[in-house]
């Protein structure tokens, strides 16, 4: 789990109930590092708009990659898991985003959800890779992006 004092050099551009978005890009170029949180339902229209928001955030600020923490996840429903596949990552690669760096969730449903999530074969294009840590997920981000000239 990522703590405050851990991200206070980043600049948060976004804050929701199920998303929280933080500016990198001062120390690494096109990154971006964002909380996901709660328990996400389709029947809930603030997590609909905030999954929305943070598509555009993805646009507006040239992210290509994100550091995402899933510590706080709960369970996803399968609809859920689908309508992500569908629409979350497709719009998220279509607006920039090529790989998602994620720290795994505490709580079993939440890592049982998160290993359904991160499908490849259902993302849209973006490139998902397990890190251990926001250390290690800025590591990998600076590998991913120097390597693939992001």
């Amino acid at each position: 789990m990522i703590t405050a004092q851990e991200l206070s050099a980043y600049p948060i551009v976004y804050k929701g109930e199920f998303a929280e978005v933080y500016d990198m890009s001062a120390e690494i170029p096109g990154v971006a590092f964002a909380f996901w949180r709660g328990f996400f339902s389709l029947e809930n229209p603030t997590f609909i708009k905030e999954m929305n928001d943070s598509v555009d955030e993805i646009k507006k600020r040239g992210i290509k990659v994100f550091i995402s923490d899933h510590s706080y996840l709960k369970l996803v429903k399968d609809d859920v898991l689908q309508w992500l596949h569908d629409n979350w990552y497709t719009g998220a690669y279509q607006n920039g985003l090529v790989a998602e760096l994620s720290i795994d969730a505490k709580s079993i449903f939440g890592k049982l959800s998160l290993e359904k999530m991160l499908n490849e074969a259902k993302m849209g294009g973006v490139v998902s890779v397990k890190v251990h840590d926001l250390e290690d997920g800025k590591k990998a981000a600076k590998q991913f992006c120097e390597k693939a000239a992001v």
